[in-house]
């Protein structure tokens, strides 16, 4: 009967060890998820920074240059962030600025010059990235928390229509 109860003591010990390590691992695992989702969140909003920085009101080929550079690095990091946070929000916007930068790009090579809708382009990029960046630190960092980011986001809604308005620009001659 002794053997049977340390048997069964035994057992549950071994259990509860399993369910222990389980959810050390699990909040380790939320720990890292949340160290590689700030560092992606910061480092896509130092890029659209370094794109308002950046920004001249003469556009120039340098200027587009650099910003689309950025970008591809944004779009790098936003694809991080929607796998985290398990919605498809900030790559398809950085993607969406990217394809009208390259737009920019390619007719400069056409043209020789940029042309009044190259710069209505230029002028929407710069525009719709502080709409982004204002919209980052409300969906993605936890109010008053010193760059703590939220692992399940809220009211990411104006990201959304950010990107609508992007996909449905006309730029008109």
């Amino acid at each position: 009967m002794k053997k049977r109860i340390g048997y069964i003591a035994g057992g549950f010990l071994v259990i509860l060890a399993i369910f222990i390590s389980f959810q050390l691992n699990k909040d380790s695992s939320k720990l890292s998820l949340e160290a590689v989702l700030g560092n992606s969140v910061y480092n896509a909003w130092e890029g659209l920074n370094e794109i308002i920085e950046d920004s001249t009101e003469e556009i120039t080929m340098e200027s587009v240059n650099e910003m689309n550079e950025n970008l591809i690095s944004v779009q790098a990091y936003a694809n991080v962030i929607d796998r985290i946070e398990e919605e498809d929000l900030l790559l398809p916007i950085a993607s969406n600025l990217l394809n009208i930068g390259r737009d920019i790009e390619e007719n400069h090579k056409k043209n020789g010059k940029f042309t009044d809708i190259d710069k209505k382009k230029y002028k929407v990029i710069v525009e719709e990235t502080k709409k982004v960046i204002t919209q980052i630190y409300k969906v993605y960092y936890v109010p008053d928390s010193e760059g703590k980011v939220k692992l399940e986001i809220q009211n990411f809604k104006e990201l959304e229509n950010i990107n609508d308005r992007l996909n449905n620009y006309k730029f008109e001659k």
